[in-house]
């Protein structure tokens, strides 16, 4: 073989071994698409609520990414940045919290409990200067207490929301949404932060991303630049399904699961 040949055969091999490195990095066509929540598979219930009253009678809320606290007494009470928020308890099944900017009213919160006090049903209105006005609405069941908003709850409604994923993946960035949560994100490949968007999007919530081979995405969630979970989205050799697991940095045995199904 002569040297002309013997440069030809590398440019060969070597353009071989470009491409098929180029390929390694790019995700699966497989991804794209809209996926459907197994509920028989998953590991995760959804997530839970602590609800607690002081003796002084102050509210607590924690859901394990966000907490705060208010007094229901009808008075406006500064929460930070030009806001402010004001709680009127209607009875003993029901509370109204109401958040303000700048004197215009931002946030609606009004929880009910069931007759039994067994379902607390929290509904969401957001209120924007340019914009529609969005409800949403969260039922959950009580863990723990034994009357009144006190107590441990879990949100049943969660899986409903998230039933449905759709999925569009390019080269560069994962286009993700939940239409029934009314969320979607746009996440560049290289980590960086894209904020949860949407009508029902979670205040100061982002995601970002980094893809760890053609079937597998590493996740990162965080809350004002908090982070909340670390995660990862794997989907199966034969692209049928999406396996989504996350788990708090602190805990990482600790884990919950969704399985999602091609359509």
């Amino acid at each position: 073989m002569n040297w002309r040949s013997t440069r030809k055969v590398f440019a060969v091999v070597l353009a071989s071994a470009l491409t098929s490195a180029c390929n390694a990095q790019q995700p699966s066509p497989d991804w794209n698409g809209t996926w459907k929540l197994s509920p028989s598979k998953n590991s995760y219930q959804g997530p839970v609520v602590t609800i607690s009253i002081s003796a002084d009678g102050e509210y607590g809320y924690d859901d394990g990414g966000s907490s705060f606290t208010f007094r229901c007494d009808e008075k406006d009470r500064p929460i930070g940045k030009k806001r402010t928020q004001a709680c009127v308890k209607g009875s003993e099944t029901t509370l109204d919290l109401t958040r303000e900017e700048n004197g215009a009213k931002t946030n609606a919160y009004h929880w009910e409990l069931s007759a039994d006090g067994k379902v607390l049903t929290a509904t969401a209105t957001a209120f924007r200067p340019s914009g529609p006005v969005t409800t949403s609405q969260v039922v959950a069941s009580r863990i723990s207490g034994s009357e009144g908003f006190a107590g441990q709850w879990r949100d049943t409604s969660y899986l409903q929301r998230h039933a449905d994923m759709s999925l569009r993946l390019d080269s560069q960035t994962l286009h993700l949404s939940y239409p029934s949560a009314g969320q979607y994100v746009d996440a560049p490949f290289d980590g960086v932060d894209g904020a949860v968007q949407g009508p029902h999007a979670p205040e100061g919530v982002t995601y970002s991303v980094r893809l760890v081979g053609r079937r597998e995405i590493a996740t990162l969630t965080k809350r004002n630049g908090k982070v909340l979970t670390q995660g990862s989205l794997e989907l199966s050799d034969d692209g049928r399904v999406i396996t989504h697991s996350w788990w708090n940095p602190d805990r990482p045995t600790d884990k919950g699961t969704f399985v999602y199904e091609k359509k």
